[in-house]
């Protein structure tokens, strides 16, 4: 009995592997949260502390930043076959630039975002909250995976089985 579940664990996370590594290299939930502290509201410079956090489909990332000022980035990159197109959200900090957001061209959140963002730091609002819904792909990866392991659980369970034969 234990080799029977030992193989069925095996084979189904055999036929799941594959689904869950593509898996784990999309993004899922983005979400940008800004707040303008006391002290920054008195100071000269509009700035706002900016938490975004990156939910993937195995794992995290929060990251905080000191924003004054936010914009989109197109990048076009020629390939073989045409071009490819990704925007960034970039946000101006104490520091320098950094490029926070990327998506492709199918998705105009960065850009309606930066918008946003942009709005909130000038006119002096105290909050300013954003998320991204995770792209098709990603669905389409979450359905694969549950295909390939419910294939793999089916087969290792309902598959044809040698049987053993009994010394007589």
């Amino acid at each position: 009995m234990l080799q029977r579940l030992t193989a069925i664990l095996f084979i189904t996370l055999f036929f799941a592997a594959l689904p869950a590594w593509f898996l784990s290299t999309l993004e899922g939930w983005i979400s940008i949260d800004c707040f303008r502290s006391r002290s920054t509201a008195l100071n000269s410079v509009a700035s706002m502390e900016c938490k975004i956090s990156e939910q993937f489909a195995f794992s995290s990332r929060n990251t905080s930043y000191s924003t004054m000022d936010a914009r989109s980035s197109k990048t076009v990159l020629r390939v073989r076959r045409g071009k490819s197109i990704t925007y960034q959200l970039v946000l101006v900090t104490p520091d320098g630039e950094r490029e926070v957001l990327r998506s492709p061209i199918e998705k105009s959140d960065i850009e309606r975002i930066a918008i946003e963002l942009k709005t909130a730091l000038r006119s002096g609002s105290t909050k300013f909250h954003a998320t991204v819904d995770p792209e098709t792909l990603f669905w389409i990866g979450w359905f694969l995976l549950l295909l390939f392991a419910g294939v793999g659980a089916l087969l290792a369970l309902f598959g044809a089985r040698s049987e053993q034969k009994k010394p007589q």
